[in-house]
């Protein structure tokens, strides 16, 4: 697993140019809602910008799976099925894995624990929790991307490593950024810029994660169901293949013995021609 968690981090410092020009929406949209928050006077766009803001980051994560899947078509609205059920699971996973932070934090301050201590314990309590949840169910993403949803024992199969391993991808992937966006850089703009950067190193786990493994131990059943079908096309290929060499076998017998017949019907017509008199010339 670190081995992947590595090669996530090549790819995102390999692709970071492209991963740029698909991200340059979501940057624009998040530094305008960092305006227009405090300004009280011009609060429904800020509603709005809230509202549109889910969209436009679950269409700049589909549009960068699809570039590192190099997909042809890198649009996110072609599959308006597959941006439906992907924005939806992203955001229940997110709300799962980011609960426990404000359930904990709550619950320190109630104690009196200061503010920066109860969130920083909030943060490492959630490791093993929150963290631990979205790491593994976040696979699920790059599997609606490719229109492979699989069941639920078919998906705790695919991520069936140790726990251990597991907490090692909460460690190193996804605490860093809840470090960075709570703990650190005081500056917003610097802060979103930072932070949503990171937030691509998720993306490009889950394509080294997917890539690595290549779902030979699933059965989905859209893909038996495209088997069988290749599999009466083909019979049925074969069937008429078959139909069409009886065809043609039984049109050559059938020329065959016509063929005879107009040899025997030219023999006697070239026969009454030479039986015709000559004419002799005529002579004083």
């Amino acid at each position: 697993m670190l081995t992947l968690i590595l090669n996530s981090y090549k790819l995102l410092f390999k692709q970071f140019r492209a991963i740029l020009v698909l991200a340059l929406p979501l940057l624009i949209i998040s530094i305008a809602d960092i305006y227009f928050q405090p300004a009280a006077k011009i609060k429904y766009s800020a509603y709005a910008i809230m509202l549109i803001m889910p969209l436009v980051s679950a269409a700049t994560d589909i549009s960068i799976y699809r570039r590192l899947f190099q997909y042809n078509i890198i649009n996110p609205l072609s599959s308006i099925n597959a941006f439906i059920v992907y924005l939806l699971s992203q955001i229940v996973i997110g709300i799962i894995g980011t609960a426990p932070i404000y359930l904990f934090q709550y619950l320190f301050v109630a104690i009196g624990v200061p503010y920066f201590w109860s969130l920083t314990i909030a943060i490492l309590l959630n490791i093993p929790t929150g963290f631990l949840i979205m790491a593994r169910f976040n696979i699920i993403l790059p599997l609606i991307i490719q229109n492979k949803i699989p069941s639920w024992k078919e998906f705790l199969n695919y991520t069936s490593q140790p726990l251990r391993q597991w907490l090692l991808v909460a460690t190193i992937i996804y605490l860093p950024y809840v470090i960075l966006h709570y703990l650190t850089i005081n500056c917003a703009y610097t802060n979103m810029i930072i932070t949503t950067f990171y937030m691509f190193i998720f993306i490009c786990f889950n394509v080294t994660y997917v890539n690595n493994n290549r779902l030979s131990n699933i059965k989905y059943k859209p893909a038996e169901y495209l088997v069988k079908e290749a599999e009466v096309i083909i019979s049925e290929q074969k069937n008429t293949i078959s139909d069409k060499t009886e065809d043609k076998e039984e049109k050559t017998e059938k020329k065959q013995p016509a063929k005879k017949n107009v040899k025997k019907q030219e023999a006697p017509k070239t026969s009454k021609k030479s039986t015709k008199p000559k004419l002799k010339p005529v002579t004083a």
